[in-house]
């Protein structure tokens, strides 16, 4: 069965379009030396810039206006940097201005942002960054052992791509061409969990891909109750910064190697890990990525900084350095598997996630996370902060029928000094107890939000 359902899915995508031509691209470039793919992405890279000049009037002016392309059409790689970076607000202003003159041809349809750090803003993709997209996918699969028409289990947090109950005729005949089961963790109950572990059991599925927070929800509920689960041969992570504890705790009950991989619905998969987990191997043919700091300026390998992406794939609207709103550290290492595609190192959460003490010092929330995660009577957490004076720390407790401030007084005492010593000691530090912690709307959790800038 398994084999009619691949034979179904290649018919499907060659028809379609041309996803397995440009997965067997991405096969072949993958062994390339590290100067060969750089030179092969600054050639797309020149290509995305001459016709963002030819087709995209918000570009055409600034394009000239900072020297990137000249009156003639050529395209000045060293003037790249200059151009102004591109955020979610300029999308907004300048959308009919930031498509493509010759979109009609290029098959568009409308997309939105995640909305993970407020209102999704729409933009407009086409069938080619579609087909490069789902390459990519294909590609990170196989690097994780899977295989098309293979068992795949969803462990989704997004209410739009799991629309539980209201799936269409096409979207069920699309999962069963795939080998699909999607799972709905949007809200993760008790009860929930339990339905979760008994299909993942009946299913058995060869991968679990997975938002990283839900499947570590899942996997702390399974361990602490010493409950059954089926072994996969691989665990996918996305929608969500993978902390090592997380890595640890979800190896551990699944028995799985866990690859963690970097996207967003605006630009796709950007990077995933392969088997040897050195890093997240850039998808360098399909997305430039810069690493800059607080003042646009590139950063050293191994410092973090706001990652940038430039779309490489997506001509009917094209994102030219534009803020996804993450953080991350580039790596200046090559992986002993023998790509010679760039390494990114981490992903450490939201631009959103670095706070800001009166001083102006820029903390790392990671810091938050380390200090909070191994509390045991700590199911969930968040930590806000709403001005550079006052931190919030709102916990969901493991049990809900104890008096914690009275049982847990002394480690609340001492988790809110240790917090305060964090911000750089004059901060005020709140302490609350809650029911249930809300997942933002795109389904992604978040452990920590700095509300000043």
């Amino acid at each position: 069965m398994n084999n009619i359902k691949r034979v179904a899915w290649e018919i499907e995508l060659k028809v379609k379009g041309n996803t397995l031509k440009y997965k067997q691209k991405l096969d072949e470039w993958q062994w390339l030396s590290k100067q060969e793919i750089l030179r092969l992405q600054r050639t797309k890279l020149t290509a995305l810039l001459q016709h963002a000049y030819v087709h995209v009037p918000y570009y055409r002016h600034l394009l000239l206006e900072n020297g990137t392309v000249d009156e003639s059409g050529n395209v000045h790689l060293d003037r790249f940097h200059h151009l102004p970076l591109l955020d979610k607000d300029t999308i907004k202003r300048h959308f009919d201005a930031l498509k493509s003159d010759d979109l009609d041809s290029r098959s568009p349809f409308e997309e939105s942002s995640g909305g993970s750090t407020g209102v999704p803003i729409k933009l407009l993709q086409d069938k080619q960054f579609m087909d490069w997209s789902s390459a990519v996918k294909l590609q990170d699969d196989e690097w994780t052992g899977m295989e098309m028409g293979c068992r795949r289990a969803y462990v989704w947090g997004s209410v739009r791509d799991t629309l539980v109950g209201r799936e269409t005729v096409k979207t069920y005949l699309g999962r069963w061409m795939r080998n699909e089961r999607w799972l709905n963790s949007f809200r993760m109950t008790q009860d929930r969990m339990k339905e979760f572990i008994h299909e993942l059991n009946e299913f058995k599925p060869v991968q679990i891909t997975a938002f990283a927070e839900n499947l570590y929800d899942l996997a702390k509920f399974i361990e602490e109750r010493g409950l059954y689960i089926y072994t996969p041969k691989a665990v996918l992570t996305s929608a969500g910064v993978l902390h090592p504890q997380m890595r640890e705790t979800i190896q551990r009950v699944f028995k799985a190697p866990v690859f963690n991989r970097y996207g967003s619905r605006e630009v796709g998969d950007i990077a995933c890990e392969c088997d040897h987990h050195h890093g997240l191997h850039l998808s360098a043919m399909t997305h430039y990525v810069e690493i800059l700091n607080d003042k646009g300026q590139p950063v050293e390998p191994g410092e973090y900084g706001e990652i940038v992406i430039t779309l490489l794939t997506n001509y009917t609207m094209p994102l030219i350095r534009y803020r996804i709103g993450d953080m991350g550290v580039m790596s200046d290492e090559e992986c002993s598997c023998g790509r010679g595609m760039p390494l990114l190192k981490d992903v450490i959460g939201r631009t959103t996630d670095i706070f800001i003490n009166k001083n102006g010092d820029r903390i790392d929330g990671r810091m938050f996370i380390r200090l909070l995660m191994s509390s045991a009577f700590i199911n969930k957490f968040q930590v806000v902060q709403d001005r550079y004076d006052r931190i919030k720390i709102i916990v969901d407790p493991a049990n809900k029928k104890l008096d914690h401030y009275q049982v847990y007084s002394e480690e609340i005492k001492r988790l809110v000094e240790d917090a305060r010593t964090i911000m750089g000691g004059q901060c005020e530090v709140d302490f609350e107890f809650v029911d249930y912690i809300e997942s933002t709307s795109s389904g992604k959790y978040r452990f920590t939000i700095s509300m000043v800038h």
